[in-house]
């Protein structure tokens, strides 16, 4: 989280230079008749200049400051139950440059340096071939549940995930599965399931309540902090 920044020192110079300044062309300006009225009229002008100019810039971070605190306002509350919800509150706090608060992995072993922020059960099946067409692809991850189609991809296995600022953990029941975010090549996201192409292998589909979240992680981690308000497989969440 970043620093929280301060509204009183900037409120409070604004004041001060306003007041100040201010009063200062009030008294120059009523001592026109003085011989020297063009260095007076200067100091008085400057004077103008300095009143309206600071507190202007002192109202800036002002807002500013308000502004960031109103983030990390939002920051703290920490991320929300489950499913859409959560994975909104988590699109959006990367969207603004804030990291969600961060969540226990669960049994799956996670580096002491990492943050995870999805840690949930989900079910997950691999594709039968390593490069499928995108479109043969989500069909038959959207239609899983029929046999002509859905003989695509294995038989899904119950496992655990958790997702942190680095990579997804799979927890099978024979292996650990590891996809750091930059083998990640393409993210499609439908209700209550994300596929996933891989640089090093078949396609993965995981679904289940977090799928929405681990889709959002995917963009963030693959693609960039800036395709979180354009990708595609996001569309929903930011309506």
């Amino acid at each position: 989280m970043r620093k929280r920044p301060g509204v009183l020192l900037p409120l409070v110079v604004g004041i001060v230079a306003f007041l100040g300044f201010g009063w200062l062309w009030l008294a120059v300006e009523a001592d026109m008749s003085s011989p020297s009225a063009t260095i007076v009229w200067l100091l008085s002008e400057l004077a103008l200049a300095v009143a309206l100019a600071v507190p202007a810039v002192c109202l800036f971070f002002v807002i500013r400051a308000l502004h960031i605190r109103k983030l990390q306002a939002r920051e703290a509350i920490g991320p929300a139950g489950a499913g859409i919800a959560k994975a909104r509150d988590l699109l959006w706090a990367l969207s603004h440059g804030l990291l969600p608060q961060s969540e226990s992995p669960g049994a799956i072993p996670t580096d002491a340096t990492e943050s995870v922020f999805v840690s949930a059960p989900v079910a997950f099946a691999r594709h039968s071939q390593p490069q499928p067409s995108g479109r043969r692809m989500l069909a038959a991850a959207r239609a899983r549940a029929s046999t002509a189609l859905g003989s695509d991809w294995s038989s899904e296995v119950a496992a655990s995930v958790a997702a942190s600022d680095r990579r997804i953990l799979i927890l099978l029941p024979d292996e650990l599965l590891e996809i750091p975010y930059s083998d990640i090549t393409e993210v499609h996201a439908d209700a209550g399931q994300v596929v996933l192409r891989l640089r090093s292998g078949p396609p993965v589909l995981i679904s289940g309540s977090a799928a929405e979240s681990l889709a959002v992680l995917a963009v963030w981690g693959s693609v960039g902090e800036s395709a979180l308000r354009r990708h595609p497989a996001l569309a929903s969440l930011r309506s």
